[in-house]
């Protein structure tokens, strides 16, 4: 009886160090300090307001209005935040879910999304609970939605600490606004912080991850004389002016990478990652060609005579951010048997990512005649209010 038990004891014993040994690609777990609560690391979202965004989720400006998933990169420092020795991380690219109404059927998820579980094709191990370290002096987190398996991630290194998210990208004028990545704010937290500033979220917080797309939405609309109840326009062309009467010299950069990069020391000045392209060695050129304006279900003129074609968006390549200087762009637009045009200058045609841009033709009095009216420029994120005050884009 005696040797059964001291086997017993010794088996256990392995078993402890057997568990206390297995090496694993995210930090050791966190014993909970007693003096201390215990906090699940949890996740909401947020897309913030974009004009035309979808709603078919519920109401909100959640990720989930878009999004059912996103894989998300967790690092913390336990010393010195600008060193990136003290840097460890938290999660490896985890994959979270959106489930309506599952919120707090775990003690990770207190916003419908949860990873605990999750089937990951990119982690060769479990994605577990996660808890907030106390001894930890910041925490920084980043993802990009929805989750796919063709995204390239590079590793920091001591000569760049950051960590680079690399995007294909192809420009097609069929895309909408779910054909495209997004790719999230940094959330950076430190115990200090205490909520206090709205870019400094309370360490132990619900992180809520805000997104924004990695490329620009273009559109362009037409405004028309009071009492206009109908107007025949053809053949409307919206193009590089460098371009329109030869395509084939088009040097406009359509395919290529997109990539998000992402600090991993220091305290940035700014949450939003810094987005740059990189154009394809080959067949990268192209022309872009705007043919549909926008139109509202609602308007009470139109020109469009397929009602699937309303609310037309293009998501185009954000070429201001590799940097390529666009020429004028020239509208041309047969009216009334009558061939017309517009032209914008360059320095409204600078597109960035994460921005959305309208540009307003106006119809003359009588009706044979059309001139470049107007630029309304938005930001995904919130921030400060753009100004277009017609002396160019130095405040964008």
């Amino acid at each position: 009886m005696l040797s059964s038990r001291i086997l017993s004891l010794l088996l256990c014993f392995s078993l402890c160090l057997c568990f206390s040994c297995s090496p694993s690609a995210q930090d050791d777990p966190v014993v909970p300090n007693p003096e201390a609560p215990t906090t699940s690391i949890a996740f909401s979202s947020n897309n913030s307001k974009w004009q035309d965004e979808q709603t078919t989720r519920g109401a909100g400006n959640g990720l989930e209005t878009l999004f059912t998933s996103f894989r998300v990169w967790g690092y913390k420092t336990t010393s010195d935040v600008s060193a990136l020795s003290s840097s460890q991380i938290v999660m490896d690219g985890y994959k979270v879910i959106f489930t309506q109404g599952s919120a707090g059927n775990t003690a990770s998820n207190t916003a419908d999304w949860e990873y605990v579980g999750i089937e990951n094709p990119m982690l060769s191990i479990p994605q577990t609970i996660k808890y907030w370290d106390h001894s930890a002096t910041s925490y920084r987190f980043f993802a990009y939605s929805p989750f796919r398996s063709d995204i390239t991630v590079t590793a920091p290194t001591a000569a760049d600490p950051n960590v680079s998210l690399s995007f294909p990208f192809e420009y097609s004028d069929a895309a909408t606004a779910t054909s495209s990545p997004y790719t999230s704010r940094l959330w950076l937290a430190t115990p200090s912080s205490n909520g206090t500033s709205a870019s400094s979220p309370a360490y132990g917080s619900c992180v809520t991850l805000t997104f924004a797309p990695i490329i620009a939405k273009v559109r362009f609309r037409f405004t028309y004389p009071n009492g206009t109840k109908s107007v025949t326009m053809r053949n409307i062309q919206f193009s590089d002016s460098r371009f329109l009467d030869d395509a084939s010299k088009a040097d406009t950069p359509l395919r290529g990478t997109i990539h998000a990069t992402y600090p991993l020391t220091g305290i940035p000045s700014s949450q939003q990652p810094v987005i740059t392209m990189a154009p394809a060695s080959t067949d990268a050129p192209g022309q872009i060609l705007l043919r549909v304006p926008y139109e509202e279900p609602s308007d009470a003129v139109h020109i469009l005579k397929d009602p699937t074609l309303y609310q037309k968006w293009y998501y185009v390549p954000p070429l201001a951010n590799i940097p390529y200087e666009q020429g004028a762009y020239t509208i041309t637009v047969n009216i009334s048997g009558k061939k017309v045009s517009a032209t914008v200058p360059a320095q409204y045609m600078q597109w960035k990512a994460g921005y959305q841009y309208t540009y307003i033709f106006k119809l003359s009095d009588v009706g044979d005649n059309i001139t470049f009216a107007d630029l309304q420029v938005e930001q995904w994120l919130p921030g400060a209010e753009i100004k277009n005050d017609g002396n160019g884009t130095q405040e964008w």
